[in-house]
């Protein structure tokens, strides 16, 4: 266990760490515990309908009638931003009576910390976004990939290179404001203090590929290949939606363009390096008090509850 920072809004509490290392089971596990939790998911691709599987969205029967908030907001073919991610957060919070505590979960960093931080949401403008946008048809994502690694080396770091949205963004705030994009909301490595008790899950890279593979099997058994295509063939997904790793391997699975096999292969191939991220993500904040072992995190965070 790492060491505790000290928190200053207990009425918040997190689970973070990279995907598959348990955070929602343990999450329901404790809310049935602790009947004053509520569950809040801090997962970027679980605010979309339809895509239950491929987001691993605990079921029903999983949840066994425990209320899982900030799921299934929008419907696949709509954009969806960290703002409004925070104004609904805002909304659930506003919700809570003065005895209930809010547990976020999930592996999502920009959204944890539009919650749990001060973060600044940069300005828009649609015009310099098309433009960006029409460079990366014409010339590829490659040369803005560059710019943004010249521009602005920390933001660079923590976006994964083929993400076109995040890349785009991040040039139109740097035309438009000036600044930096790892500027906004204090910078990417300012930590202030948390405005809860934020609690990390973490595991092997070696067990963390076999879990992965196993968990991407377990996920077409369970009918993920119907759920990608009963979505291809009924929306148009937004930018933001496909970006839910495994959905457009499916779609060429689907299409012919791969095996099962390969679609396989190349969503744990995109599973682990989103990982990986998380990992670099949430382990620079000091102020996650980290665990190895899930039932001792479970006891932690009991006990963090049981004192408010």
């Amino acid at each position: 266990m790492s060491e505790h920072r000290g928190t200053n809004d207990p009425r918040k509490m997190a689970i973070v760490g990279a995907t598959g290392v348990g955070k929602t089971a343990i999450s329901i596990e404790i809310a049935h515990a602790r009947p004053k939790v509520a569950l809040l998911s801090c997962d970027s691709m679980a605010i979309y309908r339809y895509m239950d599987i491929g987001t691993a969205k605990p079921s029903a029967d999983e949840l066994g009638g425990i209320h899982y908030g900030l799921i299934d907001l929008v419907d696949p073919d709509e954009e969806f931003s960290i703002a409004q991610f925070r104004q609904a957060s805002n909304w659930y919070l506003g919700q809570l009576s003065r005895d209930e505590i809010a547990l976020f979960v999930g592996g999502s960093g920009l959204y944890h910390t539009a919650v749990f931080d001060n973060l600044e949401i940069p300005p828009n403008n649609p015009t310099v976004r098309a433009f960006l946008e029409e460079q990366a048809l014409e010339r590829g994502l490659a040369p803005l990939w560059a710019d943004l690694v010249r521009l602005d080396p920390v933001a660079s770091s923590r976006i994964d290179p083929n993400n076109s949205r995040r890349i785009i963004r991040a040039l139109e705030v740097i035309e438009i404001t000036g600044r930096r994009f790892s500027e906004f909301g204090g910078g990417v490595d300012a930590y202030p203090l948390s405005s809860g008790e934020i609690v990390g899950i973490e595991t092997d890279l070696l067990k963390a590929r076999i879990d992965l593979a196993y968990r991407i099997d377990r996920l077409i058994d369970y009918g993920w290949i119907e759920e990608a295509r009963w979505l291809k063939e009924n929306f148009d997904l937004s930018r933001t939606a496909l970006h839910a790793i495994g959905y457009l391997e499916l779609f060429r699975y689907i299409d012919g363009a791969l095996s099962l096999e390969e679609a396989k292969e190349a969503t744990l191939t995109r599973t682990l390096q989103f990982a990986k991220r998380q990992r670099s993500w949430f382990g620079r904040d000091p102020r996650i008090v980290w665990f190895r072992e899930i039932k001792e995190a479970q006891k932690y965070i009991l006990d963090q509850i049981d004192t408010l």
